[in-house]
């Protein structure tokens, strides 16, 4: 069984802290749309931001010396589930829907991710685990059926974007815990992915002309990016540091944070209202992560 030294004041400190920061991406996810560029062309620039923040970390540990075909390869199919079909999908949702909403659907990131593992036999299904995915497809209906749960009725197909994102993000999950360079550190493996992600997006936003050049002095949109920029690459690197030392079932907790997060900066920056069927969903889904959470491990 894992346990940290030294006792666990610091790591929580370092996942409320994660936790709060990843979640006001929600809302710099909103903010950006608010540009009216494409979203391959915001995504863009926020995986190649991305990317230059790494750059730093990548040159130090010298993780050139351990790139191969694989770790490419890895980084490709790693970076369109993680980053280039989810932030698009983030883009488009942003403009529509509340941040607090979009902000609800990634609390059922674990769920999907503990059904596809139990599809692919990596995971057996029990009686507490079931009754979590249970309660996750139950917060997704509360905001879906109900009538007062969107601001307007004509939303809802726009749920299907921040809904795709949870099975991009549940089927990187299985893919990074498959398939994974053990041998790359984390951050040579960021860099690839993230520069190989807005690789790919280049040509799809100039063939939409999603494609833009940003301004000068920075807006508040570009500030957006930006700040997306550094909430996604400090969230890698400290939930690398917490699994290596606390395991999966503590660093597991910041979901409860990056959802309630999520919310709350909705709320604080937009003054966002939400119907009690959302807050109903909002605690389904907290319950649901509860019981799908990992077992064994420090807790």
């Amino acid at each position: 069984m894992l346990r940290p030294a030294g006792g666990y004041a610091l790591y929580w400190a370092i996942l409320l802290f994660s936790g709060i920061a990843f979640g006001s991406s929600f809302s710099l996810f909103r903010v950006a749309a608010g540009s009216g560029q494409g979203p391959p062309g915001l995504a863009f620039w926020y995986s190649a931001l991305s990317a230059v923040l790494v750059l730093g970390p990548f040159l130090a540990g010298k993780c050139w010396r351990r790139l191969n075909g694989r770790v490419i390869v890895f980084c490709i199919l790693w970076g369109l589930l993680s980053t280039a079909m989810p932030s698009v999908f983030f883009f488009l949702a942003a403009r529509e829907l509340p941040a607090g909403i979009v902000a609800l659907s990634i609390a059922l990131v674990p769920m999907a991710t503990f059904a596809g593992a139990v599809a692919l036999r990596r995971d057996r299904a029990d009686a507490r685990r079931c009754t979590g995915l249970g309660l996750g497809i139950a917060a997704a209906l509360l905001v879906l059926l109900p009538e007062t749960s969107l601001p307007e009725r004509e939303d809802m197909p726009w749920l299907l974007f921040p809904f795709g994102a949870v099975l991009c993000y549940a089927a990187e999950h299985l893919y990074y815990s498959i398939r994974v360079p053990e041998r790359m550190p984390v951050a040579g493996l960021l860099f690839v992915m993230f520069s190989c992600t807005a690789l790919m997006l280049m040509p799809v936003s100039l063939a939409t002309s999603g494609f833009f050049l940003p301004g000068w002095p920075p807006a508040r949109e570009e500030w957006a990016l930006a700040g997306l920029a550094v909430v996604t690459v400090l969230d890698y690197f400290l939930f690398a540091f917490l699994i290596a030392r606390t395991g999966p079932v503590f660093t597991s907790q910041a979901a409860y944070v990056v959802t309630l997060a999520g919310v709350g900066w909705g709320v604080l920056l937009f003054g966002e209202r939400h119907s009690p069927w959302v807050w109903l969903a909002l605690v389904l889904s907290l319950a649901g992560i509860f019981l799908v959470r990992p077992k064994g491990g420090a807790a």
